[in-house]
């Protein structure tokens, strides 16, 4: 490992969008994916799905969770 910049993201659905309040095998964060550091959200051990992405130091990360739509009210039916 030459570089602390991490690498690979993990884009797994259920790691994107996991909450503190779910259950995950959690371990760290940050592991290490095909010699170089990698990055899980949900800090998962397994059932990746790592997307290479440009190269960024781990306090610059972010990432983008998916926006869901709001759920609309039904309009008010009292007369």
């Amino acid at each position: 490992m030459t570089s602390n910049l991490v690498r690979f993201v993990c884009r797994a659905k259920g790691h994107v969008e996991a909450t503190p309040d779910e259950m995950v095998d959690a371990g760290s964060p940050v592991t290490i994916h095909d010699g170089a550091w990698a990055y899980c959200p949900a800090g998962a051990r397994t059932e990746h799905d790592w997307e290479e992405v440009e190269p960024v130091s781990l306090a610059e990360l972010k990432l983008i969770k998916p926006v869901r739509p709001r759920e609309v009210a039904a309009e008010d039916s009292r007369t």
